[in-house]
């Protein structure tokens, strides 16, 4: 048996599964018990504190100052800060543990760096103005219809999510949204809150990625009731970027839902979180928890019916905004149309608001474009109406439209997402409208 160890049989010591400093001495200021944490504030291997005096090590600057003498002098809690060898300053608390007579037979001491105390103090001060924030606008949010904002869902792929927010806003089960940013993910969380029994409650939407792994419990469980948790309840509790938790933040999180809570919560990713856990970047755990009903948000490029509305709908919001009553173009409305939108409704709102405000007249053109999105001389479509018949005029659109969109994209298959019709018909239409081979690019 090994004298050093608290207990004979060392596959009991929960002491061993702890991720902390913590140092165990007799009263005489021997070390018996040590975590695999320990010494690397002090900048040595744990081994090397076993079995040695805290007087001898203080004596040696490794312990500036010694806490067992301090606790054994006053038979209580006692925190006091250290400085290191290597520099570090941390702050160690001792605990005195006593014999049958009253005597403090051992001395459990355990440290923090100071610096991430630091770091834990300064965000639980803005986590307290934030919670303070919530809590001061939770009532006008209960008072609110919350609605599918910012994006339009009335292409064929849009509108089966829709159908299916409006099947689990009725339900109590986790779900998942997925899709790129700006698909509208956040929105149509919204929307589920609003059109189920917890419309009235909260809507507490957290950016998990930005909480520090330190303080990722007690930003949920909060301190006097003030957590993320307990402001939901009743409510609904989205956690946004999702795929972009660290391992521990996961492990906390699924520790966290567990738990007995009154939320109803809706996770947010921008990507497939089925495939993080194939490459082993999610916990199966977490993901079987939280994977009940997922709902998939395809991008604005391949719902060609959206981005058509988009347009229309982000423009009438503008002529509000501004008191204007402006318009666009058709040969901008069409370019619009082919542009690939990876930024989806943000990009295209931004881009839109851009052009509003660069037009010096009530219509908006490819030039009040900004230079990144204005397309080539040779790409433009600039027809004119008068003196032309209709079938002329679509004819001579669909043309350019087809050309243009054959060198953005490398494929017919590409071309017909993103256009909106079936690739048999790109081929068709292709063959058309010119005269030269069609390669192996037009398959």
């Amino acid at each position: 048996m090994n004298s050093l160890f608290l207990l004979p049989n060392t596959h009991e010591e929960i002491i061993d599964t702890y991720d902390e400093d913590i140092i165990v001495t007799t009263r005489e200021g021997r070390i018996i018990k040590v975590s695999p944490l320990s010494g690397e504030p002090y900048g040595v291997a744990p081994e090397e504190l076993l079995g040695r005096s805290v007087y001898a090590l203080e004596a040696e600057g490794i312990f500036s100052p010694a806490i067992t003498p301090l606790v054994l002098e006053k038979k209580k809690k006692v925190v006091l800060r250290q400085d290191t060898p290597s520099g570090r300053k941390v702050l160690i608390t001792g605990i005195p543990l006593f014999n049958d007579e009253g005597d403090v037979e051992f001395v459990v001491s355990y440290s923090y760096d100071l610096s991430q105390l630091m770091v834990m103090k300064e965000y639980l001060g803005n986590l307290e103005l934030e919670m303070s924030k919530v809590k001061g606008e939770l009532a006008h949010l209960r008072n609110q219809q919350l609605q599918v904002e910012g994006c339009v869902m009335e292409s064929p792929s849009s509108s089966r999510a829709l159908q299916t927010a409006i099947k689990m806003a009725q339900l109590e089960v986790p779900v998942v949204i997925q899709g790129e940013p700006g698909t509208g993910k956040t929105a149509l969380a919204k929307f589920i809150h609003s059109q189920g029994n917890r419309r009235d409650a909260a809507f507490i939407e957290v950016n998990c990625s930005a909480i520090p792994e330190s303080v990722f419990d007690i930003s949920f469980t909060g301190l006097d009731g003030d957590g993320y948790l307990p402001l939901a309840a009743g409510g609904t509790l989205v956690l946004n970027e999702l795929d972009q938790l660290s391992a521990a933040s996961q492990a906390a999180l699924f520790k966290i839902l567990k738990q007995p809570h009154a939320a109803r919560v809706i996770a947010i990713s921008s990507a497939l979180i089925e495939e993080a856990v194939t490459a082993g970047n999610f916990r199966e755990d977490l993901f079987y928890f939280l994977h009940v009903a997922v709902i998939d948000l395809k991008p604005l490029r391949e719902r060609p019916d959206d981005l058509d509305r988009a347009i229309g709908y982000f423009l009438e919001l503008l002529n509000q905004t501004y008191d204007q009553q402006k318009a666009v173009s058709d040969d901008l409305h069409f370019h619009l149309l082919q542009l690939p939108w990876k930024g989806n409704f943000r990009e295209l709102r931004n881009v839109l608001e851009r052009s509003f405000i660069e037009s010096e007249s009530a219509l908006i053109t490819l030039d009040d474009l900004p230079l990144a999105y204005q397309p080539d001389s040779d790409e433009r479509i600039g027809f004119e109406l008068d003196g032309q018949t209709l079938p002329d005029i679509l004819e001579s659109v669909e043309k350019k439209i087809l050309l243009n969109a054959q060198k953005r994209y490398r494929t017919t298959t590409e071309m017909a997402n993103v256009l909106g019709i079936s690739q048999p018909s790109v081929v068709r239409k292709l063959k058309k409208y010119t005269s030269t081979s069609l390669g192996g690019e037009i398959t």
